[in-house]
């Protein structure tokens, strides 16, 4: 999947890699029929999950609107599966460096010529592998969500997007000639933004915070420690997810009143940190938002800027934490 977004990996994240192959060392049948038995239990669980929340706990039936249903069922238990990534993702990055360290291996990684690096770098790639199934369902579920939003898109004849976009701020009225006008073909483009955003930003939110975990790994090796702070950063970003999460339907609601500025704010940081855009890619809710937020017509701009900034820093943290491991001790 990933492949199909950057095109050939490098070496050291190929499967084939020694590194990566012993990161990644075949389980025990007993231990991968435990594994399949818990991906279909929790399949169950969140399907049963989708229908009571989207049907208010069995109080409301079903919107006849295909699409609305299909947010309604998938939201909860996309965001469900979002969160066991973020969680699984900490917990194999951040206690890395004091795990080889136990197992005697940190040193001889080190006194080999890229060890270090080479260390670091597959077990930063592992987890997209060790997550694959995850990340693919994820995937697989925002694809739905895409469908439904060109699926919408032939309402009303093909209008609705002209529907969507009338009375915004700003106006996407670009006339050419009297009866050419470029605001439709703006916002088709803005609106492919926030597609593609949508499918980006799970994938870079991962890279990002396990680049953070490993340079965690990097300062903090003892184990209590180490589980204390993977504690704090989990409490950390899920309060942050949370707060952002209650800002946005108070905002939603009318009962949070704020100036254009922060609202626009509001949503940028909710679609970029606290769902990786997942509410968004429902398109009554994202028209909506540019009826109601100055400017809103521009998150998807901003949210694929977002994906581009996340890839960015999670390179940047994971040299950092490989220069940091190949200096100390």
């Amino acid at each position: 999947m990933i492949r199909f977004f950057l095109g050939p990996l490098p070496e050291w994240a190929e499967e084939t890699h020694p590194l990566l192959r012993y990161e990644l060392r075949a389980r025990g049948k007993r231990r991968r029929a435990l594994t399949w038995l818990g991906v279909l239990v929790g399949i169950a669980l969140l399907v049963g999950i989708g229908f009571l929340t989207g049907t208010q706990f069995l109080l409301e039936p079903l919107s006849p609107n295909i699409t609305e249903s299909a947010n309604r069922l998938l939201y909860a238990p996309a965001l469900i599966l979002q969160i066991i990534v973020i969680l699984a993702t900490y917990s194999l990055t951040s206690g890395a460096i004091g795990e080889a360290v136990r197992r005697q291996q940190w040193d001889s990684l080190r006194a080999t010529a890229g060890g270090a690096e080479l260390a670091l770098r597959t077990r930063w790639a592992a987890v997209f592998y060790r997550l694959r199934p995850l990340l693919i369902a994820i995937t697989l579920i925002r694809l739905v969500l895409v469908a439904g939003i060109l699926w919408d898109l032939t309402a009303f004849q093909g209008e609705y997007l002209d529907l969507l976009i009338s009375g915004i701020v700003p106006q996407l009225s670009i006339p050419i000639t009297p009866d050419l006008d470029l605001g439709l073909a703006v916002a088709i483009l803005l609106l492919a933004f926030m597609l593609t955003a949508g499918l980006l930003l799970p994938f870079t939110g991962v890279a990002l915070d396990a680049a953070l975990g490993l340079l965690i790994s990097i300062y903090v090796r003892q184990r209590t420690y180490s589980a204390l702070v993977q504690v704090v950063l989990i409490l950390l970003r899920f309060g942050t997810m949370a707060l952002l999460g209650f800002g946005y339907l108070r905002f939603m609601e009318g009962a949070l009143p704020m100036p254009d500025a922060s609202a626009f704010a509001l949503m940028f940081g909710f679609g970029a940190w606290a769902d990786w855009g997942l509410r968004f890619l429902h398109l009554s809710v994202f028209g909506e938002i540019w009826a109601i937020v100055p400017y809103g017509v521009f998150l998807g701009l901003a949210l694929l800027a977002a994906a581009l900034i996340q890839a960015l820093l999670a390179k940047l943290l994971l040299g950092w934490a490989i220069r940091r491991a190949q200096q100390r001790g």
